[in-house]
């Protein structure tokens, strides 16, 4: 059990060899860290919206692989504001692991859930996305589409160019803002 390792290095903090210290305290910080992100592992499954909320953003904070993965599963949370948030954590620590569970969410229901997984692809870079991110170019949430161009322009790939030329004449003004900051930003 977790709990008995960390007890059992502990008592070598105080060992008369200083690498041992060292190494036990290494040691202790890393199943520290193991045995919060198991703690907010297991507060996903929480009925709580607020106590999954927290567990989120703990997760946010930690750089492990197990983290990443417990955040790659609430993005399948029943809640819209959970699966957005992971999705959105998942991009900003470019969890390119995940990024096929990321793009799933690109045909979420819910629009902000949509928006957060175009936003995290193209944070990514993967231009192997570019032509699912041009399909959304005709979305009629204008939202989406918007951010469908901000991840176009984000992957620099000159073969968005007409694509974002035919929207700098879109009657939504959002719409020709970001095109033309898009195309800027082209390759």
């Amino acid at each position: 059990m977790l709990k008995d390792r960390i007890d059992a290095v502990r008592v070598l903090l105080k060992d008369g060899n200083e690498h041992v210290r060292q190494a036990a305290s290494r040691a202790v910080e890393k199943l520290s860290v193991s045995n919060e992100i198991s703690k907010f592992g297991d507060a996903l499954s929480s009925d709580d919206f607020l106590v999954r909320s927290r567990a989120l953003f703990g997760l946010s904070t930690i750089d492990d692989g197990k983290a990443l993965e417990y955040l790659a599963r609430a993005t399948a949370d029943k809640d819209a504001g959970i699966r957005a948030n992971a999705v959105r954590i998942l991009g900003e620590k470019k969890g390119t692991k995940y990024i096929d569970i990321i793009a799933k969410r690109i045909s979420d229901p819910d629009p902000t859930v949509r928006a957060e997984a175009i936003k995290a692809i193209g944070g990514m870079g993967n231009v192997s996305y570019l032509a699912h991110l041009l399909q959304l170019l005709k979305d009629p949430d204008i939202t989406i589409v918007t951010a469908a161009i901000v991840a176009i322009g984000k992957l620099k790939d000159p073969r968005a160019e007409k694509p974002l030329m035919v929207l700098l004449s879109h009657p939504a003004a959002e719409i020709r803002s970001a095109s033309a900051a898009a195309l800027a930003d082209l390759e």
